[in-house]
């Protein structure tokens, strides 16, 4: 009897040991969860007591995304981080310095009326998605594509959020209304798309492409509230998702904030486990970086507190989470620092398993390796 009981009481001590064994130091569980952020600074220099350098130096987050219109501020061209050529390839060298480890620096580059790198800064002006596709002629999108990796390449941009694989619905405010779609055609999508993914690729520009599950049929904008595609959405849309992904072009996909009832009736893409982890990642094959669309558009926000959004889109499957600190919610200088506290908070008190930040983790450091 009483060695069963001193077995049983070692089993006890040994199982209490191991969970123990799990729980990381604050300074690896902090390393972890900055990796998951992708922030925005203002400001178009940086020194050592800038934001950005905290951001990178103190807090070691994944990833820095650019803008070139300040929308929290004076929304003038050249009022957040790009005014020139010359301007960004140096703020870019210097954001690196601060970074004792590969940091992904990250643009929207589309063409057409979604292009921070602007002409007005010196950049040469690029063409919309849906001319591409219309015109659908593989040496033009092939000269194109060489442009935009030209210009994102000697400014010092490694991440390109692009291209979009949204179908083209002419009413869709965020997407057919700004021409950002190459076509109704999968085809035409996973043509178009793939050569500017394979042009990017040889000079190491990562891509993410947008917006899953689908925006493209969407009648409202998630980033001014709440959008159900419920009614408008087809599985069809998936199709660019998929064929690019078994292709092996895919570095990152995007998450929309919409509804989709047809997948999940409850949460909108970003949080929803149904949509990244069973549709995209299981049904899709999909085991590479997923994004989240901006965390403080209202789609989100005004529906979700930032704790329990946060919660949802990590145990959803979310690698990495973009705060761009640049929409109409506001800019707030500490606010990585605080969805750091928030997200080791809630690893402690066991909303989030541990093993998610790890499983992301994993997933980034081996995306870094394509950098090299």
């Amino acid at each position: 009897m009483k060695r069963k009981l001193f077995l049983s009481l070692a089993a006890v001590l040994m199982a209490a040991s191991a969970i123990k064994a799990q729980i990381p130091s604050d300074e690896q569980l902090r390393r972890y969860a900055a990796q998951m952020l992708m922030v925005g600074f203002k400001g178009n220099t940086v020194d050592a007591e800038s934001d950005a350098a905290r951001y990178i130096r103190d807090l070691k987050v994944g990833s820095i995304v650019l803008f070139d219109i300040d929308l929290t501020g004076t929304a003038k061209l050249g009022s957040r981080n790009i005014t020139s050529q010359e301007q960004l390839a140096k703020l870019t060298a210097d954001l690196q310095a601060f970074a004792d480890y590969p940091l992904l620096i990250a643009a929207d580059q589309e063409g057409g009326r979604v292009q921070r790198l602007k002409p007005a800064y010196g950049y040469e002006k690029l063409p919309e998605a849906e001319y591409l596709g219309n015109l659908d002629n593989r040496d033009t999108t092939k000269h194109y594509a060489r442009l935009m990796t030209e210009q994102l390449a000697s400014s010092g941009v490694n991440l390109n959020l692009a291209p979009v694989l949204d179908v083209l619905n002419p009413e869709c405010p965020p997407i057919g209304k700004l021409h950002r779609s190459f076509g109704s055609d999968a085809d035409v999508i996973v043509r178009q798309a793939g050569i500017q993914i394979d042009v990017m690729h040889r000079r190491h520009i990562l891509n993410v492409v947008k917006h899953f599950p689908g925006h493209g049929n969407a009648l409202g904008d998630s980033h001014w509230g709440f959008v159900d595609v419920t009614d408008t959405w087809t599985p069809a849309e998936l199709e660019p998702f998929r064929k690019l992904i078994k292709k092996g072009k895919v570095d990152m996909v995007m998450t929309a904030h919409i509804i989709n009832a047809n997948i999940d009736p409850e949460h909108p893409a970003t949080l929803s486990r149904k949509t990244i982890d069973g549709v995209l990642r299981k049904q899709l094959g999909y085991d590479g970086v997923v994004v989240s669309d901006d965390m403080y558009m209202e789609g989100i926000i005004k529906k979700y507190d930032i704790e329990n959004a946060l919660v949802l889109a990590i145990n959803a499957g979310c690698d990495l989470l973009c705060v761009g600190n640049n929409i109409n919610t506001g800019f707030e200088a500490d606010r990585p620092f605080r969805l750091v506290d928030l997200i080791v908070k809630n690893v402690k008190n066991g909303r989030i398993p541990w093993g998610r930040l790890v499983q992301s983790h994993r997933r980034i450091e081996k995306l870094l390796k394509k950098l090299k």
